[in-house]
């Protein structure tokens, strides 16, 4: 049921038809633009420097440590993710936060263990002897 002529105009029949081709011809709306999700590029294997990075920015991420932030900040995929914090609450660098579920870990840092390196790291550097730097002779 498109438009009715005004009073006193009829359409022919050419002009009919010319219509109804023209609506066959147009394409059906679409609701939606079927966007497609980009496609991540996580890691599915661990190597060193990764492992390194892994563990020294690990106790840096705060308070609420799970697998999507894990593999959010470090690019890894979920079950490397979960491996990983697995192997960092077996050593001690992680502590569960609260009640644990099967499928949801969430863990954050132990403040003794870090505690613990960051003196282990100043005695270190106090144990270490210092280079006097020598003054240029003058002339």
């Amino acid at each position: 049921m498109g438009k009715q002529p005004t009073q006193g105009q009829k359409k022919t029949k050419d002009q009919i038809a010319k219509a109804a081709s023209q609506r066959s011809k147009q394409t059906k709306k679409k609701w939606t633009k079927g966007r497609a999700k980009d496609k991540l590029n996580n890691a599915v294997f661990l190597d060193n420097t990764s492992y390194k990075q892994i563990e020294t920015q690990l106790p840096k991420m705060g308070s609420l440590i799970t697998v999507s932030t894990v593999s959010d900040k470090f690019k890894v995929n979920g079950s490397l993710a979960r491996r990983c914090i697995r192997h960092f609450a077996k050593s001690g660098l992680l502590v569960p936060a609260g009640e644990q579920n099967s499928k949801q870990y969430i863990y954050t840092v132990n403040a003794q263990v870090i505690a613990a390196q960051k003196a282990a790291a100043a005695a270190a550097a106090a144990d270490k002897p210092q280079v006097q730097k020598k003054a240029p002779a003058k002339k």
